[in-house]
């Protein structure tokens, strides 16, 4: 997932800025990055890609983004964390009321 850069090898300096074990949330966490200006690469080792392993070091999926980007992206991340925890407080606050409030 990259718009110009092909492979980590066409830039020299790469951080890991998320990990998990979910490819799906591999690429959406990436998607966001990217829809946001940086340049992600999903990392996964080749051994567990290719025998779709999903525990371990071999399941493990990595986000990384270049090193200049690397403290912005991750504060994209932790605002986005803080956003979601926020939204799931309001949807709480919705869901409280008693049988006499609906008629």
């Amino acid at each position: 997932m990259s718009d110009s850069f092909d492979s980590p090898s066409d830039a020299q300096n790469w951080l890991v800025v998320f990990t998990t074990y979910n490819p799906a949330e591999a690429h959406i966490i990436a998607g966001r990055l990217q829809s946001a200006g940086f340049h992600p690469w999903v990392h996964q080792e080749p051994g567990g890609s290719a025998l779709g392993i999903t525990v371990g070091l071999l399941g493990e999926m990595r986000v990384l983004v270049l090193e200049q980007e690397y403290e912005a992206a991750q504060h994209l991340l932790e605002e986005s964390v803080a956003d979601e925890g926020d939204a799931e407080d309001d949807d709480d606050e919705d869901d409280d009321y008693d049988d006499d409030d609906i008629e």
